[in-house]
C-alpha cells in the first residue's frame, strides 16, 4: 500500500484546549544544618572578603558595580530554591548564571553590606531557607574573566596584534551599564586600547580590542566590569585538512539539469564558493554572493557541498539511503584559500546575506571552530544564529564538527570533552547533524551505519540534545585514508570527488529541510514555521532508530531522518499526528482528554500494546547573560493515565517516558543532563510489548520559566509530533484511529492538503 495514502493528521487546537491547573505553593525548603549561627557567619565573612576584594575598585570607580558569585548547594539547584529573599534589587540582584547552580550577583558597597545584615539578622522561613541553599559567595575573578583560557595564549594573540573580545556584564540597569562602558573608554584611553562595539545583531557589551602593550591585557583581566576576555575566533570549512580525490567525470546522467517548469526549494550554502567552471551545476545555482579577495578562491569544498544539496542519490549513483531531494542553490563564498574568516566578519556577513535572500529558508553552515564548545556556556557565534533564525524565520542547518586530531579517532570511544560538537553546532535553534559510515572496508575504523569516526559528538552545552540528526558522511582508516570509503560529490570543473567529512553530512540534511519547506509551503504561499520542520526530521530519524539509549544520544542524535516521504506520511499500522499550539503561561496545561485509541492496540484486557512515540520541538525564550540557564522557558509533554481515584478526583500518570530514560537522581542537574529539562527539543518513546493498562489516556503540554523571569508578552509556541505504532504492520492502526477521531468531534486536515485539492 502506497503510504502516501496516509498523510499525517494536523490536529486543529481550540480555545478549550488549554485549562487552568491549581498549583499550590511547597513550603520552603531547609537544607543542610539550615541557618545556624556558625552557618551565618561564615556566608556574612564570605561577603566581607568580596567587599575587601573590591574596595580597590570601589574607590577609583565609584559608581561602578562589581559581580560577585553565588554557588549553591548542589541539592538546591530547582528554580523553587533560588534565594530571591536574599538577592534582589534592595542587596545585589542576580543578573546571570555561570555554570550549575552558580549565580551572578550585581555587587555594590552599599548592597553587600545589606546583603551581610540580612545573612547575620534575617528571621523569616524564607531566609533561613535561603541561606541553607547557598554554599559559597565569592567575588568574579580574573580566573573567571579568562574562562579557562590561558592568559599567555590570549597575550600572544593580543601583543601579535589580533583583536580580542571582550565581554561587558548586564547588570540589567540603564545607568550601571552605562557607567560601566564610559569607565571602560577611559581605561582604553589610558592604555592605549583600540576598543571598537562589535555587533553580533542585538547582542549588547561585545568589543573587540586591539593591545599594544602586555600591561593592557593585565590592567583589563582586573577590569570588574567585563564578564570575559577571549581572542575573537576563526571559522574555516569544517573539513580534515584532507585533499578531495578526484576521481573521474561528472556527465549529466549524474547530474541532471533542473526538469523544465518543475520549481526547486532553494537552499543558501555559506561556504567557499561553488566553482564557476563546474558547467552542469550553472543551471542551479540561482545567485551568487563572493566576499572572497580575487586569486584566493578554492572552490572545491563549496562545490563539493552544493553538490550533496541538488543530488546526493544521483553522485552517489543511485544508493537507495541517501534522499531523493534537490534543490537550487545560493552560493555565497566567504573562505578564502588556506585561510579562515574571523567570527565578526562572518556575523557581519550572515547579517547581510539573509535579509537578502527571503525566499532562503535553509542556510547550510558547513564550517566550525577547532575547538569543542563550552560545557555550560553558548558560543555568541550561535547565539547570533538563535537571533537570526527568529528575526528571519530561517533554520541553519551546522555541521557538528569533525575532530582533526586522529589520535581521539574513533571519538565515540575516545575523550567525550575534547569531541564535544564545535560551534556554531550549539545554536539551540539550528539543526545540528553529525555523520556516520555508509560504507567500510577491512582497514576502516567503523562498519555500516557506525559513527564516522571524525564525526564530533554531543552533548551540546549544559547538556542539550546535539547533534540532533545524523547522515552519511563517509568513513576513515586510523591514517586519514578514505578511499572507495567516502561521500561522492562534483568538485571544480565538473570533477566526482571523494571526501568525508561532517561537512558532506549537513548539506544532505539542509537537501531534506529544504525540500520539507517547500512541499509544506505550497510553492511559498504558506507560512511553514521552522520548528515544524526540524520537529518532522527528528520524528523520522527517531521512529527509524525505535528510540534511543544515552550513548546513542550523544554520538547519533536520534538518528538518521527518511526521505520527505517519510517524514509526511505514516505506515498503515501507524498514525502520527502533528499539534502545533501556545502553550500558555500562569498555570494553564494544553491538553487532549479523551485521546483516541485504536481499538487494535487494546488487548481483551483492555492494556494498550504497541508504541508510542513524541517529539517536541519549541523555540524558548533566551537569555546571554544566563549561560547554563541560557534556555528560560521549558515545555514538557505528558502521556498516561487520566482516572479518578478512590476519591472521585482525576489523577494523571506520565506513562512515556523520556528517549532515553535513564534518569537516575531527582537533583536538578541530573534531571537538566538525562531527562531534557530545559531542552528546546525533547523526545519521548515507549514500546508496549506486553501491553500496559492505562484505562483513559491524556495528552497533556505545560511551560515553566526561570526563577527571575517575568510572564513573556505572548505564549511559548510548541510543535509536537506524536505517533502510535503497531507491532503488527498487518494492524490498521491508521484507519481506525481516522474513525476514533471523528466520533470525538476531533478536527483534523491532511499535512498535503493543498496537494490533494490541487489534485
Amino acid at each position: 500500500m502506497d503510504k502516501r495514502n496516509n498523510p499525517i493528521q494536523v490536529v486543529q487546537v481550540n480555545d478549550n484546549d488549554h485549562r487552568k491547573m491549581n498549583r499550590g505553593g511547597g513550603a520552603s525548603t531547609v537544607f543542610g544544618d539550615g541557618a545556624t549561627n556558625s552557618v551565618r557567619a561564615v556566608l556574612a565573612e564570605q561577603t566581607t572578603e568580596t567587599l575587601k576584594y573590591f574596595s580597590a575598585s570601589f574607590k577609583s570607580l565609584p559608581a561602578v558595580a562589581g559581580v560577585a558569585k553565588v554557588t549553591l548547594r548542589k541539592e538546591a539547584l530547582a528554580k523553587s530554591h533560588r534565594p530571591l529573599q536574599l538577592f534582589n534589587n534592595k542587596t545585589c540582584p542576580i543578573v546571570g548564571t555561570l555554570d550549575f547552580g552558580e549565580l551572578l550577583v550585581s555587587a555594590t558597597s552599599d548592597g553587600l553590606d545589606k546583603l551581610k545584615a540580612k545573612i547575620l539578622d534575617g528571621k523569616s522561613q524564607k531566609i533561613i531557607s535561603n541561606i541553607s541553599a547557598i554554599e559559597k559567595i565569592e567575588p568574579y575573578s580574573e580566573l573567571d574573566r579568562l574562562n579557562g583560557i590561558e592568559s599567555e595564549y590570549i597575550e600572544k594573540v593580543a601583543v601579535g596584534g589580533d583583536k580580542i573580545k571582550l565581554k561587558l556584564f548586564d547588570h540589567q540597569d540603564l545607568k550601571k551599564n552605562n557607567l560601566l562602558k564610559q569607565a571602560l573608554k577611559e581605561f582604553a584611553d589610558e592604555y592605549n586600547i583600540q576598543l571598537k562595539d562589535l555587533k553580533y545583531g542585538k547582542a549588547k557589551g561585545l568589543m573587540s580590542a586591539t593591545l599594544s602593550d602586555r600591561s593592557a591585557l593585565a590592567g583589563l583581566a582586573k577590569f570588574i566590569g567585563l564578564r570575559s576576555i577571549s581572542p575573537i575566533p576563526k571559522f574555516k570549512i569544517s573539513d580534515l585538512n584532507l585533499q578531495a580525490s578526484p576521481i573521474g567525470l561528472v556527465d549529466e546522467q549524474l547530474l541532471p539539469s533542473p526538469k523544465n517548469g518543475e520549481e526547486y526549494p532553494v537552499v543558501g550554502v555559506i561556504d567557499s564558493g561553488v566553482c564557476p567552471s563546474s558547467t552542469l551545476l550553472e543551471p542551479w545555482i540561482l545567485a551568487r554572493e563572493n566576499f572572497v579577495p580575487p586569486g584566493q578562491e578554492d572552490y572545491t569544498h563549496g562545490t563539493m557541498v552544493a553538490g550533496l544539496i541538488i543530488n546526493s542519490k544521483s553522485l552517489n549513483y543511485q544508493d537507495e539511503r541517501f534522499p531523493e531531494t534537490q534543490a537550487m542553490i545560493v552560493d555565497v563564498n566567504v573562505f578564502p584559500k588556506d585561510g579562515g574568516t574571523s567570527e565578526d566578519d562572518l556575523v557581519a556577513i550572515i547579517e547581510e546575506v539573509v535579509p537578502k535572500y527571503p525566499q532562503v529558508r535553509v542556510w547550510n553552515l558547513s564550517l566550525g571552530s577547532p575547538s569543542p564548545v563550552h560545557v555550560t556556556d553558548f558560543s555568541d557565534f550561535a547565539r547570533f544564529l538563535d537571533e537570526m533564525h527568529d528575526e528571519h524565520g530561517c533554520l541553519f542547518v551546522v555541521s557538528s564538527g569533525n575532530q582533526n586530531d586522529l589520535s581521539y579517532w574513533p571519538t565515540r570511544s575516545s575523550d567525550p570533552y575534547v569531541n564535544r560538537v564545535s560551534s556554531p553546532g550549539d545554536s539551540v535553534r539550528a539543526l545540528t547533524v553529525g555523520s556516520v559510515s555508509h560504507k567500510t572496508s577491512p582497514l576502516a575504523l567503523g562498519g555500516v551505519d557506525d559513527l564516522s569516526p571524525f564525526s564530533r559528538i554531543g552533548p551540546g552545552p549544559s547538556y542539550i540534545p546535539k547533534p540532533e540528526i545524523i547522515h552519511y558522511g563517509g568513513n576513515a582508516t586510523a591514517n586519514g585514508n578514505f578511499a572507495q570509503i567516502g561521500i561522492l560529490s562534483i568538485g571544480p570543473n565538473n570533477t566526482l570527488c571523494e571526501n568525508i567529512g561532517t561537512s558532506f553530512s549537513a548539506p544532505i540534511g539542509s537537501s531534506i529541510a529544504g525540500n520539507l519547506f517547500h512541499f509544506l509551503s505550497e510553492g511559498e504561499e504558506v507560512y511553514v514555521p521552522t520548528e515544524r520542520v526540524k520537529a518532522l526530521m527528528i520524528h523520522s530519524a527517531l521512529m527509524s532508530s525505535n528510540g534511543v539509549s544515552k550513548e546513542d544520544l550523544r554520538c547519533f542524535g536520534f538518528g538518521k531522518p527518511g526521505d520527505v516521504i517519510d517524514s509526511l506520511y505514516c505506515d498503515p499500522n501507524c498514525m502520527t499526528m502533528l499539534f502545533e499550539t501556545d502553550v500558555r503561561y500562569g498555570g494553564f496545561e494544553f491538553e487532549r482528554f479523551p485521546f483516541p485509541i485504536p481499538d487494535c492496540l487494546n488487548t481483551s484486557e483492555g492494556k494498550y500494546k504497541g508504541e508510542v512515540f513524541m517529539t517536541l520541538v519549541y523555540s524558548p525564550v533566551t537569555d546571554p547573560n544566563y549561560a547554563s540557564e541560557y534556555c528560560r522557558t521549558n515545555v514538557e509533554v505528558g502521556m498516561g493515565s487520566y482516572n479518578k481515584d478512590g476519591e472521585g478526583n482525576y489523577k494523571f500518570a506520565s506513562k512515556i517516558p523520556p528517549a532515553p530514560k535513564d534518569i537516575s537522581e531527582m537533583y536538578e542537574k541530573s534531571r537538566v543532563e538525562n531527562g531534557f529539562k530545559w531542552s528546546p527539543v525533547k523526545a519521548y518513546h515507549r514500546a508496549c510489548k506486553q501491553g500496559i493498562a492505562v484505562g483513559d489516556w491524556r495528552l497533556k503540554l505545560g511551560v515553566m520559566l526561570r526563577a527571575e523571569m517575568g510572564i513573556p508578552d505572548v505564549p511559548q509556541r510548541a510543535t509536537l509530533i506524536l505517533s502510535l505504532r503497531g507491532l503488527d504492520p498487518e494492524q490498521p492502526v491508521y484507519n481506525e484511529t481516522i474513525q476514533k477521531m471523528n466520533q470525538m468531534g476531533w478536527i483534523t486536515h491532511d499535512i498535503d492538503q493543498h496537494v490533494r485539492l490541487r489534485a
